[in-house]
């Protein structure tokens, strides 16, 4: 065998090079000798020819499974006649036929060779025996494997890289074992910091750590190196199984990543100027008494409220006359939908100096866009100025603005009456009045701090003079054709027996049927009435540094201004105060609706975030006070369970109890579980 061997790699060094090209009518006499019985390769795997017919062939395969096929997908290993497929069989030198075929061959590229070559220089014959033992060996990959259904041996340094490779896949398969044993270990017993730092310092633990986290904060469809640890491949389960093994901390907070909320501002600046376009034309209101008015934890003033005598003036902070549609902060501001304002910190929807520059109060005087409207005796919007402004705003808490009004300050004693006069006008349109009780959440570090929001005369102030500005806006835009964000919403659906508005009793389980009646609003460039508020014309205009749908429409009335309301011409024209700039035409009806689906995708899942990060602060909070007790009201009666809101917590969840309660009743709860991964909570009464 060894001088055969010796021969046929002689004339194989030979012939190598013309073996490799393509050889005249290779391709109609390549299986000329398959018949009945011939075995042949299909898809590297041994078969054996049943039959042949008009150009296909029925094969039995070595799994059992027939298949029958053109006859150019197979090629010959051996062409006699065999009633089965040989079984494995012993012996043979690949070693020695190995090193025959590559020892004077240079590169990395395989040698191909053929099935009879291959079978005479490792058995010394070439029967369907030794061809089916060549093609089974060649196709574990070793020393051979099969191109084109052909044997070729592999290049020492292929070969050198396959061992090195199978070396890496075997040292990565015992640092994937001792990943999981040390994760399971600090799960069972959680608690243990020794086991617990050792997995988190363990340098070739990271990546594996880093798949965990990835997939727990919304990554992925799955997680196979925690399915490999025996964990359910759910968010839920790879976060619980990180806080069981000290991975996570329970304060961590991953539901804003889960939401696909960024968690740091934008990391690009504000203009200090004004865009060219907009620089002339403020008017000045300083000479007003203006108030921004809001929590005394609030940190960023947008809107001021003020009374002339006869126009009721409404400041907004004016971003718009500094950047423009198509910018990249404008871009920046889309993706985002809205500033995210969670418990632990609050991520802005501009760049953090934004606030400092445009805020209302912040500065001496402030750049403001502002709305000056005048009302008929009834209440009801009868003009409105739009102007650019400057304005000189104080800025006070509703506990402070609350004091000024109890000592009959002028200027808010007016804005009163115009609240009620707008309150009545806003009843008698069919409004509905909604006062559930209001907690703002603050974390600093772990601990979670509740802070009640109390009702106030001054927040009832604000709130219908934003509704009021709203309202003017959007008629405004309505009346001049102007392509515009209106909000909308359809009929409530409750009782006719339900009242709208309270009398002197407020009661929450009314509250709480009411907004369970309400239907969600709607954005969009359709003017439609919003039921909920009693309002024909309603816009969000009044937050542009927070929503971005608020910018939107001071981008639309900006431009409106610019163009001097000439809208039928849509090409941009020269800025008479700015020769070398254009003034921009209002966004088309199609843009606006685009930007309006893109900015509320945004949006929602800055909510969605808010939400959760609630719900995640609240589990933690009762976790770390396993005996905190608090009162509940109770809002719904249902056939298994009760709804109720734990006031302190800003919370409404059910609870299951068999003692008859009426609404409104008072009960004292209690927290009997609570899971941080799952987002669960249950109270039962104390």
């Amino acid at each position: 065998m060894w001088q055969v061997g010796c021969s046929i790699a002689r004339h194989r060094r030979l012939c190598n090079d013309f073996r490799l090209l393509p050889f005249p009518g290779f391709a109609a006499i390549k299986n000329s000798m398959i018949s009945p019985g011939s075995l042949v390769i299909f898809r590297g795997q041994i078969a054996r020819v049943a039959s042949c017919a008009e150009g296909k062939i029925s094969l039995e395969l070595e799994s059992g499974e027939a298949k029958k096929v053109r006859e150019k997908d197979v090629s010959l290993l051996h062409g006699a006649s065999s009633t089965r497929i040989p079984p494995a069989m012993e012996g043979g030198d690949f070693v020695t036929a190995h090193a025959m075929l590559a020892s004077d061959h240079e590169g990395k590229a395989p040698i191909p060779t053929t099935w009879r070559e291959l079978a005479e220089l490792v058995f010394g014959v070439y029967s369907p025996a030794t061809a089916a033992a060549c093609a089974r060996y060649a196709a574990a990959g070793e020393l051979f494997k099969i191109i084109d259904d052909v044997p070729c041996a592999l290049s020492f340094e292929e070969i050198d890289h396959l061992r090195r490779k199978s070396e890496e896949k075997l040292q990565e398969s015992e640092r994937r074992a001792s990943f999981i044993a040390a994760l399971r270990a600090a799960i069972r017993k959680k608690g243990d910091t020794g086991l617990q730092s050792a997995l988190k310092t363990t340098q070739e633990f990271s990546r594996y750590i880093a798949d965990l986290e990835s997939f727990a904060l919304g990554s992925g469809e799955r997680c196979l190196i925690g399915a490999d640890a025996g964990i359910a491949e759910t968010r839920e389960a790879v976060h619980q199984a990180l806080l069981d093994s000290g991975l996570w901390e329970s304060s961590f907070n991953p539901w804003p990543t889960r939401a696909g909320c960024l968690l740091w501002p934008p990391r690009l600046s504000f203009p200090k100027s004004e865009l060219p376009a907009y620089v002339a034309g403020r008017k000045d209101l300083r000479h007003l008494p203006s108030f921004a008015i809001d929590n005394a934890w609030s940190t960023d003033p947008d809107d001021a409220i003020a009374f002339d005598g006869e126009f009721v003036w409404v400041h907004i902070a004016d971003p718009a006359a500094f950047i423009a549609p198509g910018s990249a902060l404008d871009a920046e501001a889309l993706s985002r939908g809205a500033t995210l304002y969670l418990p632990e910190k609050i991520v802005p929807m501009f760049p953090e100096e934004t606030v400092g520059l445009l805020g209302l109060g912040m500065e001496d005087s402030s750049p403001a866009l502002s709305f000056g409207i005048r009302l008929s005796d009834e209440g009801a919007p009868v003009e409105t100025i739009i102007a650019p402004s400057t304005v000189r705003v104080t800025r006070l808490s509703y506990e402070e603005a609350d004091a000024l009004l109890a000592g009959g300050d002028k200027n808010l004693t007016n804005l009163d009456s115009i609240a009620d006069l707008r309150h009545a006008h806003r009843l008698a349109n069919g409004a509905v009045d909604i006062d559930m009780p209001e907690v703002s959440m603050k974390v600093d570090g772990d601990e979670v701090r509740f802070l009640s929001v109390p009702s106030t005369r001054s927040s009832e102030i604000v709130r219908e003079m934003m509704l009021l500005a709203g309202e003017a806006v959007a008629r405004w835009a309505y009346e001049r054709k102007l392509p515009f964000t209106y909000s909308s919403q359809e009929a409530p659906q409750f009782p006719k027996s339900l009242q709208r508005s309270d009398g002197e009793e407020k009661l929450l389980s009314i509250q709480y049927q009411r907004r369970k009646g309400m239907k969600a609003s709607i954005v969009g460039t359709e003017c439609l009435a919003h039921q909920g508020l009693g309002l024909s014309f309603y816009s969000q205009v009044t937050s542009p540094l927070r929503r971005y749908q608020d910018l939107l429409a001071h981008y639309q009335i900006r431009a409106w201004l610019a163009f001097g309301g000439d809208l039928g011409n849509k090409t941009a024209r020269k800025d008479p105060n700015s020769p070398s700039e254009s003034r921009a035409a209002p966004l088309s009806a199609d843009e606006v609706s685009r930007r309006c689906i893109l900015a509320g995708q945004g949006s929602s899942s800055t909510r969605q975030a808010e939400r959760d990060s609630r719900l995640h602060w609240i589990a933690y909070f009762l976790s770390q006070n396993p005996e905190w007790e608090g009162e509940a009201k109770i809002l719904d009666l249902r056939e298994q369970d009760i709804w109720i809101i734990v006031p302190e917590l800003g919370m409404e969840t059910s609870l299951r109890t068999r003692r008859p309660l009426a609404l409104d009743d008072t009960v004292t709860v209690k927290a009997s579980r609570v899971s941080i991964a799952l987002h669960d909570i249950t109270f039962e009464l104390a």
